[in-house]
């Protein structure tokens, strides 16, 4: 089951790199001051919040502390999520209760990874670790940052991908059917601060569909839009078996 998260940023563009980058792994819930977050934890449930320092309204350090402070949510998951990168900024944070510090900009499958594995080790009696997710064909480990292909064999075999490679088809198979524009995937996995061409998304994307084989064409172009990681939905037509022709006995006619 999945279990909700709250994220506490008034960065738009930062929302949704979270959300790209938690994907379909948990129900995400999105404010952005602290009087708001302060009303949604005591209204829901949740199982971890991502805290901004810098908000419209307060302090996030402070609000962490007060948290803290109230038996409700003193063993609440509180990562932050910043960008004091500060030496100084971090022991500040752990001091007021954090359980992690995750710096801005931030690599989406990074903070999927620390997210899951922290929820992971929270969640009593499961099963199956919630650092590894598959989708039909795929088996995806987050933590390894390993993929491995279903073969028509029925055995799984490890993709041999580049670091970037294995956050391009992570985001794919969790968004399957989304389109991504190139300037997005540009800006989650390059960033703001650095210049790349758009061809470099495009050579990228030529390296991993070679990589994937004939599951290498789910990866579609759109025109004057972007990415998308599409599968067609394979139809088995049953045809029916053919009846054999026996030869009709006629009895005789009694006499």
């Amino acid at each position: 089951m999945k279990k909700n998260v709250l994220l506490v940023e008034d960065a738009r563009d930062i929302q949704l790199l979270v959300r790209t980058a938690l994907g379909d792994l948990v129900h995400l819930k999105c404010v952005e001051t602290v009087d708001q977050a302060n009303k949604e934890l005591h209204q829901s449930d949740y199982a971890l919040m991502l805290l901004d320092v810098t908000l419209p309204d307060a302090n996030g350090f402070d609000f962490c502390k007060r948290l803290r402070s109230e038996e409700e949510f003193a063993e609440l998951p509180i990562f932050f999520l910043t960008g004091k990168d500060e030496t100084a900024s971090k022991v500040a944070g752990f001091n007021s209760g954090a359980d992690d510090y995750v710096t801005k900009p931030f690599d989406p499958e990074e903070l999927a990874a620390r997210v899951m594995a922290r929820l992971g080790r929270k969640g009593q009696g499961q099963n199956q670790s919630q650092e590894i997710f598959q989708v039909d064909g795929y088996r995806v480990d987050l933590v390894q940052h390993k993929i491995f292909q279903r073969q028509a064999s029925g055995e799984d075999e490890y993709l041999p991908l580049t670091p970037l490679e294995f956050r391009l088809l992570s985001l794919f198979l969790r968004n399957e059917g989304k389109v991504f524009p190139r300037q997005e995937l540009l800006r989650l996995f390059w960033g703001d601060d650095v210049y790349v061409s758009r061809n470099t998304v495009d050579t990228h994307i030529s390296s991993l569909r070679k990589k994937m084989g004939a599951d290498g064409t789910a990866i579609k172009s759109i025109f004057k839009k972007g990415y998308s990681f599409t599968r067609s939905s394979s139809s088995t037509k049953k045809t029916a078996p053919t009846k054999e022709e026996t030869p009709s006995t006629k009895q005789p006619l009694a006499h």
